[in-house]
């Protein structure tokens, strides 16, 4: 293995080239539904009449519009003659697209929430997929349910997948209304919430939930082994005329924030704060866009759900703040999961992970033509007692090849800056290139990359290279990649799980070279009445240290069943071997001694029917941990009192027993309450303890959103320290650590 990390390291740029030069040549190009936009059409025309927003298509435009309808099942089988019937039809004016749908049905719906975008995919709605530059590179998603809650996400295929993003927001209207045999819906998007060249073709599909059936349909057919938005597979939405362009396209979000702060831990008094700050969004084109802010409100409304860690890596999370979202596959799609040379939650923090004020932040983002998306980032931070004010700038191309094909180019910077000048020593920079080559089909699929790390003191073993590929068939699908990261590549803005090994009292620093593959093999059987589809899956991943030595790896055999009542049913089991250099704790006190490991493990997982009011989710795994064992129990309660109220409460027990040595116990409990007053308040409670971080959290937030993507929010945290209880045990075993009561007002104005 020694001899294959090497030849990999002298190489890899060649093997690189190489790879994509084959595969362009032999990837086949014939699609099953490559010719949707020909088969799938509707026209949208102009229209001078006025529509009022109510849901119920009395207007006359709504009597001769050009439909779409003879939708698709989608899940479980793709097939024709999805039911109940859905049409829909569209029009426009010199500020709104308009969309009214009819979905017949009986007055029974599944609406798990009344909150937006929340557990979308999970109750009755219908979805409008837009592609208004024409590319499939990305697009836009707008949701509305039976009860007029909406959802909008971003759709994009940079990485040669589907991504889908809702924590997106934008100003867009809708109203439906509810007969006894269908729902109707009406909806307004301005062209200034989209972003769009002058053309009379655009990309289009509709999507439909079918909860009760447990079905998803969809216009235009898509192939069943991607998802319903994807973008490739999308009819043609025909236009009269080139869609009117914005003159004037400007949004400003003003805030103010404020509240109260008691850190009891350090006895210190009660403060206030009062914090305000602006962040606009000006449309440079129809389809480019800047967002700037100043002194912009990062802090996260609702905290991040503590995760129990067991590795000896770092974790991922998700980005959530507003500022970084549009447009952020730019940024964020380059890289491999768990390896990625950007990742926008880097910036505000500083080495200690605690948030660092920010001064201003400017990003241009968008489509420059119809082929090429580009990205540019500026942001500034503030002195703290961790570090210099900080400075970060990133920049990206992309540009695609051919249908589903992409080649994009990404540099980033981060440098320390004193107030007066920038650090010549203090800053860490990236520069790398990356393709994603695709089959019209999108069933044969190659990717690779490479990129390199600059900093002080450092020229060589800075390197990052990675190259994967593999077949994405209905019922056969299989790839592999590889990637290898040098000791000395540091990713300032990124995120690298791997490069550091946590210990017991130490941190190495090492080089890697990880291999990752997966077969799976789908079989959906049309006449059975219990079972949807079977999947039987295979998973092999590998590490291996510089020296070609193992660092970690497992293989899994696992088995999936997906029900008609909506239930699933996850088996799975592993053979996990680990080479430790040095010792390992979890406490502090428990020992995993030096040396190479080899364990298995199985995991039963059951998920109930989500439909019912009362829902469950139970998960047990067992087996070898290193020299010991391990016992995982979660189980997660569910109550739905549609629609109003969604009560749940989870327990996760990680039980580790070592030969010669007392249990440990890894118990995090958490409970969430969800209040839905209206379409427009909304009161959370979420609590939990957490034993491996000693710490038990209380957040409670109202939420009023006053007038569209205008909110007020107050929020409540309690955090206190868990120690050993005396006495009445866990009572006793709770300090007070901090506590706030904050608020926060934005208001979106458009100009």
């Amino acid at each position: 293995m020694a001899s294959i990390y090497l030849f990999w390291t002298k190489k890899n740029l060649f093997l690189l080239l190489t790879f994509f030069f084959l595969l362009g040549k032999i990837v086949a190009q014939d699609a099953e539904f490559s010719d949707n936009k020909e088969k799938y059409q509707i026209k949208i025309q102009r229209t001078s009449e006025t529509i009022l927003l109510d849901g119920k298509l009395e207007e006359a435009v709504w009597k001769t519009a050009d439909m779409a309808t003879d939708f698709w099942i989608k899940i479980p089988v793709v097939k024709k003659g999805a039911t109940p019937k859905t049409e829909v039809q569209l029009t426009y004016d010199d500020k709104n697209i308009y969309i009214g749908i009819t979905c017949y049905d009986t007055d029974e719906y599944i609406i798990q929430t009344l909150k937006r975008d929340k557990n979308y995919w999970d109750s009755d709605a219908i979805g409008v997929v837009l592609d208004p530059i024409g590319e499939s590179s990305n697009g836009f998603m707008f949701g509305v349910s039976p009860l007029g809650v909406q959802m909008e996400a971003l759709i994009s295929t940079s990485g040669g997948g589907t991504n889908w993003d809702n924590n997106w927001d934008n100003k867009w209207y809708s109203a439906t209304h509810r007969s006894l045999d269908h729902w109707t819906v009406e909806m307004a998007i301005p062209f200034k919430t989209l972003r769009f060249d002058s053309q009379t073709e655009w990309g289009v599909n509709f999507i439909r939930n079918n909860p009760k059936d447990n079905e998803y349909h969809s216009w235009a057919p898509v192939p069943q082994q991607f998802a319903g938005i994807d973008l490739n597979f999308g009819g043609a939405l025909l236009w009269d005329a080139a869609p009117p362009k914005i003159k004037r396209n400007f949004a400003v979000i003003p805030y103010l924030s404020g509240g109260l702060n008691h850190d009891i831990e350090n006895n210190k008094k009660v403060k206030g704060k009062l914090n305000a700050g602006v962040d606009a969004k000006i449309a440079v084109t129809s389809s480019l866009n800047l967002d700037l802010t100043v002194n912009p409100d990062f802090s996260q409304i609702e905290v991040d759900q503590q995760v129990t860690n067991l590795t000896r890596f770092s974790i991922f999370l998700p980005e959530k703040r507003t500022f970084f979202l549009e447009n952020a596959d730019i940024f964020s799609g380059f890289g491999f999961p768990g390896i990625r040379p950007f990742f926008s939650r880097t910036i505000g923090l500083n080495p200690n992970g605690e948030t660092v004020p920010i001064f201003f932040g400017a990003r241009l983002s968008g489509n420059l033509g119809s082929k090429t998306r580009i990205g540019i980032m500026n942001m500034q931070t503030k002195k703290d007692d961790a570090q210099l004010g900080q400075n970060y700038f990133t920049a990206a191309v992309h540009r695609r090849i051919g249908k589903r094909s992409v080649i994009r180019g990404l540099v980033s910077n981060r440098q320390a800056y004193d107030g007066k000048e920038f650090s010549k020593q203090d800053y860490g920079r990236n520069a790398g290139l990356e393709f994603s080559l695709s089959s019209s089909s999108g069933q044969w699929r190659g990717w690779g990359g490479f990129h390199h790390s600059f900093r002080d003191g450092i020229s060589k073993n800075s390197n990052w290279t990675g190259i994967g590929g593999g077949h994405f068939g209905k019922n056969l699908s299989a790839f592999t990649d590889f990637n290898k990261v040098d000791k000395y590549y540091y990713a300032d803005m990124g995120f690298i799980s791997r490069i550091e090994n946590y210990y017991r009292d130490t941190v190495i620093r090492s080089a890697f070279f990880q291999n990752f593959t997966e077969i799976e093999y789908s079989i959906f059987p049309e006449n059975d009445e219990v079972v949807n589809i079977h999947k039987f899956g295979l998973e092999y991943f590998v590490v291996y240290d510089d020296q070609g030595k193992l660092n970690e790896g497992f293989a899994r055999l696992r088995y999936f069943m997906d029900m008609k009542n909506r239930s699933r049913l996850r088996f799975r089991l592993d053979n996990r071997r680990a080479n430790l250099v040095e010792e390992l704790t979890f406490t502090g006190e428990d020992t995993v001694k030096v040396g190479k490991y080899n364990t298995y493990q199985f995991n039963i997982q059951y998920i109930s029917d989500d439909r019912k009011a009362f829902n469950y989710e139970v998960d047990f795994k067992h087996g070898g941990f290193y020299h010991g064992t391990l016992s995982t129990y979660q189980l997660s309660l569910n109550y739905r009192r549609q629609p109003w109220g969604n009560f749940s409460i989870g327990l996760q027990k990680n039980d580790i027993r070592f030969p010669d040595a007392e249990g440990i116990e890894f118990v995090d409990l958490n409970s969430r309450v969800e209040i839905n007053f209206s379409k427009s308040i909304f009161w959370t409670t979420f609590t939990q303890y957490n034993f491996q971080n000693n710490r038990f959290n209380i957040n409670s937030r109202l939420q009023y959103r006053f007038s569209p993507m205008s909110d007020f929010f107050v929020v409540y945290t309690d955090n206190y320290n868990v120690s050993e209880g005396q006495g009445l045990g866990f009572l006793e075993s709770i300090k007070a650590k901090n506590r706030a009561l904050v608020f926060k007002l934005n208001y979106w104005f458009s100009l």
